[in-house]
């Protein structure tokens, strides 16, 4: 419990056995030590209040500003911050600039975007496209999830959406193996042969005239800068809009440059929010960015000390943190530093380039190597995956992403929404109760992720082919 007088925050401790999940990464000494006051150069009440205000959150219950005023009284009074109180003023101070995206204002944006695009763009000729990892093109990432948030919020098919990642993996793919098959040809005649194999593949495009690119966050604007690249033998010479929820000033001329470069004729980049660096905005707190720096280095030990390529920013999602973002406010890796806006890093992959099937198999075998042999026929398949999902993003359930999982429709997914609220599995707002988190005790699955289900390392040991069309886990014996 914490309260509040003027410039102190009272931080009380939890009393032993009665703490809860949330306070389960706690430094030992904060959950047990003495009630103390920490003192704040900065007022808290009307800090939290403004971030509050500016954010337009009120009893909220989504996962990162549920309780957020006893969350944040927490997160500055850890013992590393009481040890460096400086950087507890610093990161208190920054929350009253801070940008939290909720999914109900995330809604409205891409409502309005639509809006803005309708009377601009031919429906029929226009396709919506994500913005690959620059790492890993088969990746998934947070702008295939906003993408699929996008064509739901506006009632468009999927038949509107296209991966450009895809033809172009698709072209490399062909011409490397016509370059083998020809390797001992004249180079005159492997690239004729390439030239055939592109035009045949970005025919697919040849009644489009504009791509729509969707992205929520750009720090440097490197990553949309290497797809542009990429995509611009496809569609340099098409109308193209690149809409991101949030974007940096240095991302923003990153990008815009980018589109001069690589011979984009009819180019434009449209955002919501723009933003410059904390410390570029506030010269005269340059020596404040010293200390935290040092402190996210040194004490933190932050692989991305004030973000990625320390782009400053204070931003978050409803789903994710950005690591743009100030790393003392996500980084956990740190095992006595607890994260305001923790990362999440691992991302459920049913809208990137991996095949559904291949996801299925490797979560049924996964599955199968958990749960207990005697418990396999206990529970059906969707039933424990849905259980597992709702357990993952408690309050941030996403219809589009678990029909997308089970392969529901809205119909399917009604009834058995209905069907596990009948058991009292589920609560009336769709999130576990007590009785499904015993479930899945009872499964030894409480601490899975999801997300590392569908990772395929286990397959090769596979004898047959999982189906999701079975009802129940296969058993392994081990």
């Amino acid at each position: 419990m914490n309260t509040f007088r003027n410039n102190y925050i009272l931080i009380i401790p939890i009393q032993k056995g009665i703490q809860t999940d949330e306070d389960d990464d706690i430094e030992a000494d904060d959950k047990f030590g003495e009630m103390r006051w920490i003192d704040m150069d900065v007022d808290f009440d009307s800090t939290i209040e403004k971030f509050l205000n500016n954010n337009e959150i009120t009893n909220s219950e989504e996962e990162y500003v549920k309780n957020f005023r006893q969350k944040s009284g927490r997160f500055l009074g850890q013992s590393k911050i009481k040890q460096t109180p400086e950087v507890g003023n610093i990161l208190l101070r920054m929350l009253g600039e801070y940008k939290y995206y909720s999914r109900q204002y995330i809604e409205n944006i891409f409502e309005n975007f639509y809006e803005y695009l309708v009377p601009r763009v031919r429906e029929s000729s226009t396709i919506y496209s994500p913005i690959s990892s620059e790492k890993d093109f088969t990746r998934m990432n947070s702008s295939y999830f906003y993408l699929q948030k996008f064509l739901e919020i506006n009632n468009l098919s999927n038949e509107h959406a296209i991966n450009l990642s895809s033809l172009y993996l698709e072209v490399e793919n062909k011409y490397f193996k016509k370059t083998l098959s020809h390797y001992n040809e004249k180079n005159k005649s492997t690239e004729t042969n390439q030239k055939k194999e592109i035009t045949k593949i970005y025919n697919k495009l040849k009644y489009i005239d504009t791509v729509v690119f969707i992205e929520d966050f750009s720090g440097t604007g490197d990553t949309i800068k290497k797809f542009l690249k990429i995509a611009a033998e496809m569609v340099k010479d098409k109308k193209v809009i690149i809409f991101v929820i949030h974007v940096t000033e240095r991302a923003k001329n990153n990008i815009i440059d980018s589109f001069d470069e690589f011979g984009y004729k009819d180019a434009t980049l449209k955002f919501e929010n723009e933003s410059k660096g904390f410390f570029e905005n506030y010269e005269e707190f340059k020596g404040d960015r010293i200390k935290l720096l040092k402190f996210e280095k040194d004490v933190l030990e932050s692989e991305h000390p004030l973000g990625f390529k320390e782009s400053e920013a204070l931003v978050t999602f409803y789903r994710n943190c950005p690591n743009n973002t100030i790393s003392s406010y996500w980084w956990s890796e740190n095992e006595n530093w607890r994260a305001l806006f923790k990362r999440k890093n691992k991302i459920l992959d049913f809208f990137g380039e991996k095949k559904i099937k291949e996801l299925y198999e490797a979560i049924l075998y996964n599955l199968s190597l958990i749960i207990p042999k005697e418990l396999s026929k206990k529970f059906e398949i969707k039933v424990i995956l849905y259980l597992l999902y709702l357990n993952e993003f408690p309050n941030d359930v996403e219809d589009f992403e678990i029909k997308r999982i089970l392969g529901y429709n809205d119909k399917q997914l009604l009834e058995q929404q209905n069907n596990l609220l009948s058991k009292g599995w589920i609560e009336s707002q769709g999130n576990l109760t007590s009785k499904g988190r015993e479930i899945l005790a009872e499964l030894k699955l409480s601490k899975v992720d999801f997300s590392d289900l569908t990772k395929s390392k286990s397959l090769e040991a596979a004898s047959d082919s999982l189906s999701f069309d079975d009802e129940y886990i296969p058993v392994r014996y081990k």
